[in-house]
């Protein structure tokens, strides 16, 4: 793949991720502390990011680097969680790959907790 295929197949891939998850560029520069012009220079094909920029916009859409590049295809999911605050993104990207015994755990105190406020 030619470089220039490459970045107009990330720039394509990044803007259509943010549009279907119905988030503004706003949005997302906020979220992740960039600029609005880096993110659209990189929406535009002008710019990419490094390889941990990469993976920073991978983990807050929720989709594998190689999504972003093209290597796989993306598949759009209404269902698809986008938490906008980093540090919680992060913590839930984590939860996901909790063992079943420590989701145990976070259930039986999430319903400890519910069962508080009620």
């Amino acid at each position: 793949m030619k470089a220039e295929n490459s970045h107009s197949v990330f720039a394509a891939r990044l803007r259509t991720v943010r549009m279907e998850k119905g988030l503004s560029q706003t949005d997302v520069c906020k979220s992740l502390g960039l600029t609005n012009s880096v993110l659209s220079s990189y929406e535009k094909g002008q710019r990419h990011p490094t390889i941990k920029g990469l993976k920073v916009l991978a983990d807050f859409y929720n989709v594998t680097t190689d999504c972003l590049i093209g290597r796989d295809e993306y598949k759009y999911t209404k269902k698809a969680l986008i938490i906008q605050d980093s540090k919680l993104n992060d913590w839930y990207n984590d939860l996901l790959k909790s063992s079943e015994e420590d989701l145990r755990k976070l259930q039986q105190f999430w319903e400890t907790i519910k069962d508080e406020e009620y």
